[in-house]
């Protein structure tokens, strides 16, 4: 009904939008009819799994917070398989694990919220109010309802440190790593690491990457297990799981970060922390 609308909370840019594709202008009860009547989804792509879950998300709580009718898109392109594994992507769903949970752009007739000049700008303003909203709790939900959260299976203070390197990808495009991500100083991690050390002495921490295994020796401790080149889902999930996350500028721990419920040391980079982050 139109009492599930509220005019005020609809973004401009949405107006905008509606007002362009008519010939005349419209009331905000007629922008409120055209708005039940359509149905919104987030802007697909071809990019890694960071950065499409990341607008999946995103989209979502926007859609919810301004009343818009949310559809799932599903996955049909994506970076990083290495292997040319053929259920790639059926597995990054079942990963998220959002697609059996809402309705479905079936006929691909949904609308793409534009995502750097709508959804974007409003998240990272707005981001502590939808990192605690109901609908980032139901986002979280739907990713641990088939997966078991105990994954370390000990009874240490688990630390997961995501440490972004140079990919397949990387190479094929000609990147190198002075930048972004890839440009993070070995020290960098190392000094914060010793600074959770110094903290507890039941702590496990986990080291995440690509790359050759020799290029992380001096990460090697007693106290440290190395996990490169492993699994794309089971990285996440041990991202998302730990007690406490250190990130990247990546999208991948940025993305992991958002779901998880630890304490989160955050590698500053062209995304806005929450306010209870730890900002390095």
């Amino acid at each position: 009904t139109t009492n599930n609308i509220d005019i005020t909370k609809i973004d401009k840019n949405i107006k905008t939008h509606i007002l362009n594709t008519k010939s005349d202008s419209l009331t905000d009860t007629e922008i409120m009819n055209s708005l039940i009547d359509k149905k919104y989804t987030f802007i697909t792509g071809k990019d890694g799994f960071g950065g499409q879950y990341q607008r999946i998300i995103q989209t979502m709580i926007y859609c919810k917070h301004h009343n818009l009718n949310f559809v799932y898109r599903p996955i049909k392109k994506m970076e990083h398989n290495y292997n040319n594994d053929t259920k790639y992507i059926d597995n990054i769903e079942k990963l998220m694990n959002i697609k059996n949970k809402v309705e479905n752009d079936t006929n691909n007739e949904a609308e793409e919220l534009d995502y750097g000049s709508v959804v974007m700008k409003w998240f990272e303003k707005n981001i502590d109010i939808a990192c605690n909203s109901e609908d980032l709790r139901l986002i979280k939900s739907y990713f641990w309802q088939n997966k078991e959260r105990n994954v370390f299976n000990n009874d240490k203070i688990n630390v997961s440190v995501h440490i972004r390197r140079k990919n397949q990808h990387d190479v094929l495009l000609g990147h190198n790593d002075s930048v972004g991500g890839r440009a993070t100083s070995n020290d960098y991690f190392l000094n914060i690491i010793e600074h959770i050390r110094k903290k507890d002495k039941n702590i496990r921490f986990h080291i995440y990457s690509q790359g050759k295994i020799e290029n992380f020796e001096i990460y090697k401790n007693k106290d440290t297990k190395l996990h490169i080149n492993e699994d794309i889902s089971k990285t996440f999930i041990e991202l998302v799981a730990a007690d406490i996350l250190v990130t990247s500028a990546s999208s991948f721990s940025y993305v992991a970060a958002l779901l998880s419920d630890g304490e989160v040391y955050y590698k500053k980079f062209w995304h806005n922390p929450r306010k209870n982050w730890i900002v390095c």
